[in-house]
C-alpha cells in the first residue's frame, strides 16, 4: 500500500512552509545530507496539504504554525534529490504562532537562513522556489 504523498510513477507530493525573515529563506538540512530543503514533508492519511506542512514543521524545527492560516504560494515540480522520480512541492506561507525561533529536531541536523547566492546548495525544487522568490524581490 502506498503512503498518501506517493504515486506508483516515482512522484511524491510534499507540503512545505516558506518562511522569510529579513529577505532570507528558512531552510533545513537533514542528518548526513549536504543540501538544503524546506521544512515540511509528506501528508499522512486524512491530512490536508496545509495540515501536513504544519505537522512537519513542528516535528522538524519545533515551530507551531496554524494550518488554517497557511496560504498557498506556489506549486513546483522538480527532480527529486537523492532518489529517482520527481517531487511536487506545495509551498505555503504563514507566520508562526507566536513568532518562534526554529531549532533542529529529529531527522534535521541544522537550520539556516539563506539568500539567492546559496541557491546551488539547495535541492532542485528549492532552487526553483528561490528563483520565484527572487523574481518577486522577496529574498536577496
Amino acid at each position: 500500500m502506498m503512503s498518501p504523498g506517493t504515486s506508483p510513477f516515482g512522484e511524491v507530493t510534499a507540503s512545505v512552509w516558506v518562511h522569510i525573515r529579513d529577505r532570507r529563506l528558512l531552510v533545513v538540512r537533514p542528518h548526513d545530507v549536504d543540501v538544503w530543503f524546506l521544512p515540511g514533508g509528506l501528508p499522512e492519511g486524512g491530512e490536508s496539504l496545509a495540515e501536513a506542512a504544519a505537522r512537519e514543521v513542528a516535528e522538524e524545527i519545533g515551530v507551531q504554525v496554524d494550518a488554517g492560516r497557511l496560504r498557498e504560494l506556489i506549486r513546483l515540480t522538480a527532480s527529486a534529490w537523492g532518489r529517482p522520480g520527481r517531487v511536487n512541492l506545495v509551498c505555503f506561507l504563514g507566520e508562526s504562532e507566536p513568532a518562534q525561533e526554529p531549532f533542529p529536531l529529529g531527522e534535521i541536523a541544522e537550520t539556516g537562513w539563506i539568500t539567492s547566492i546559496d541557491r546551488g546548495d539547495c535541492a532542485p525544487a528549492v532552487q526553483m522556489l528561490i528563483d520565484h522568490l527572487g523574481q518577486h524581490t522577496m529574498i536577496d
